[in-house]
């Protein structure tokens, strides 16, 4: 069994391979996307997330399309947890297309990244890679704070809270992913007194804006996920502060 699966995962890669140096197309029909179950992010963008198993490995992958053109992917990877000889030849083989430490951890292969993290149009473009990460809808699409039957706070919050500012806010307002817009404006509803005038004029435009963007946010509250109005989402915000 545990040649068999060698076997089948090994030509899996070298497919795979091959395929990421030919075309899109190609890698996409490796990967048997399936064009259906796609996350709305809003203004022409949208999400696919799933994967792909074969014997003992799988990959992952989030891929960002615009006005259904794919623009930007990530593929995620792993060596399995066999004997030292099995893991050599699993690192041989993804080696040819992912990078690998030491520890034989394998680093995600991303393509097009500046079209996952550069902000929607309207506002400059900054150079700060912390913002790039909590802007990419790979980081996590999901709104919430924990998620799970473990309860543990979403990797997306874990980040927004490590950057956020005044001086960023409107910025993210911006971003193509939808929790990290959604998590500015309860950012600004929260933080509404330290704000100046003209922070708080602009930012209240591009509010109005996202609400008249009609789609549903992926949103997490203790165990359960589910779809909800991103316009609806902004009135309880916004409603929920005034109540404070």
């Amino acid at each position: 069994m545990k040649k068999y699966h060698v076997r089948i995962d090994t030509l899996f890669i070298s497919q795979l391979t091959k395929a990421y140096n030919t075309s899109t197309e190609k890698l996409l029909e490796v990967l048997e996307v399936k064009n259906e179950n796609r996350e709305n992010l809003g203004f022409g963008y949208q999400l696919k997330q799933s994967g792909i198993g074969k014997g003992s490995l799988s990959v992952r992958y989030n891929i960002l399309y615009y006005n259904n053109e794919v623009i930007a992917y990530e593929l995620d990877t792993y060596i399995p947890n066999k004997s030292n000889r099995i893991k050599k030849i699993y690192r041989t083989k993804l080696s040819g297309l992912f990078e690998i430490d030491q520890d034989d951890k394998v680093k995600p292969l991303v393509h097009g990244i500046s079209n996952a993290t550069d902000p929607l149009d309207g506002i400059e473009k900054r150079n700060d890679s912390a913002l790039d990460e909590v802007m990419n809808p790979f980081s996590g699409i999901l709104y919430g704070n924990r998620c799970g039957y473990g309860m543990r706070v979403l990797h997306i919050r874990n980040i927004f809270k490590a950057i956020i500012s005044n001086e960023n806010c409107e910025y993210l307002l911006y971003s193509k992913n939808p929790a990290t817009r959604l998590m500015a404006i309860e950012y600004y509803y929260n933080h509404l007194d330290e704000f100046n005038q003209d922070q708080q004029e602009a930012i209240k435009l591009r509010i109005e804006k996202l609400k008249r963007n009609p789609m549903l946010t992926k949103v997490c509250s203790g165990c359960m996920a589910g779809g909800q109005l991103t316009g609806k989402l902004i009135m309880d915000l916004k409603t929920s502060d005034n109540n404070k």
